[in-house]
């Protein structure tokens, strides 16, 4: 990873966002970290990949996502999300992947999260 790529993590649980940044500097990723849809908004990036929650107090992450990518602010879009609006995980599936936060916090380190890695396996498995 190039020390100017950082992946963005909008997630308002601070003790969430925290141990989550932990982990994923340790695999050698460096975390932008934003606890609300506004303080995201104005973020320009690059970032390689986006870590939304859905739920956040000012609004839905998924919208968040949509905008940021759209604008070339995030390449792809991973969302960690206690949610369980099935129309909104329907809607965050549609940009990328969903992952439970109930479920185990492991698969979500798996994901390929340095450098556009996320974005190359997406639209590969995409093109499918």
């Amino acid at each position: 990873m190039s020390p100017s790529c950082e992946l963005l993590l909008v997630e308002d649980d601070l003790l969430l966002a925290r141990g989550l940044e932990r982990t994923l500097q340790l695999k050698g990723v460096r975390v932008r970290h934003a606890s609300r849809c506004a303080l995201a908004a104005l973020l320009t990036g690059p970032f390689p990949v986006g870590v939304f929650d859905i739920e956040l107090p000012d609004g839905c992450g998924v919208e968040l996502a949509r905008l940021l990518a759209k604008r070339g602010v995030v390449g792809s879009v991973v969302f960690y999300t206690a949610c369980t609006d099935p129309q909104r995980l329907a809607r965050a599936r549609e940009l990328g992947h969903v992952f439970v936060k109930s479920a185990n916090l492991h698969s979500l380190l798996e994901l390929p999260l340095r450098d556009g890695e996320a974005r190359t396996e997406r639209m590969a498995s995409a093109q499918s």
